[in-house]
């Protein structure tokens, strides 16, 4: 009860989770991320990018950034998985400019560790691959931006990143995840 009390998020200004996080829903998940069955891909993607419709036109999407080491080790990561799909196959402009500094998975943290990671996890790219990837904005951090991601729980992994992404010019920061842990 003391996360509905509490607000968390404050830089986030709209966040719309698609389904609850129970039942088959999570062996979904499970199946999809831990599992590797991309074939699952395509089917979020259609979810996702249905949701997507709700927001501004000139929203630009921005993944939540894998832990580094992820891809060397699984092979893939689900959200740029779903960013190529967004991408390719729905139009949507995809903006790849957070980056995170931690290794740990959020998953293993209590709600405090999480509270306390706000601000530490999520970055902004350094100066040289930010430029590069801001070069189709016009060098700028779009107005409206949509972060993109798996499981909304506490929703600490979407407040930091908004945060990132305000303090570096976003008007607008809105979030799509495919569940949310009620």
């Amino acid at each position: 009860m003391r996360c509905r009390r509490e607000r968390l998020l404050v830089h986030t200004d709209a966040v719309f989770p698609l389904y609850s996080y129970r039942l088959w829903n999570s062996v979904l998940l499970f199946r999809w991320k831990m599992q590797g069955e991309r074939a699952l891909s395509p089917f979020f993607a259609s979810r996702a990018a249905f949701a997507l419709q709700a927001l501004p036109k000139a929203c630009v999407i921005v993944p939540v950034p894998p832990r580094p080491g992820k891809i060397r080790k699984k092979g893939w990561d689900q959200i740029e998985d779903l960013c190529r799909f967004f991408e390719y196959r729905y139009g949507y402009d995809v903006c790849r400019i957070l980056e995170r500094r931690t290794g740990g998975e959020q998953k293993r943290l209590g709600r405090e560790a999480r509270l306390e990671s706000i601000g530490k996890t999520y970055a902004l790219k350094s100066m040289k691959k930010l430029k590069k990837e801001l070069e189709r904005f016009g060098g700028k951090v779009p107005k409206n931006l949509c972060i993109v991601d798996d499981l909304f729980t506490t929703g600490v992994t979407l407040e930091s990143c908004a945060a990132v992404l305000k303090s570096a010019g976003a008007e607008k920061v809105f979030a799509v995840t495919l569940f949310i842990a009620d």
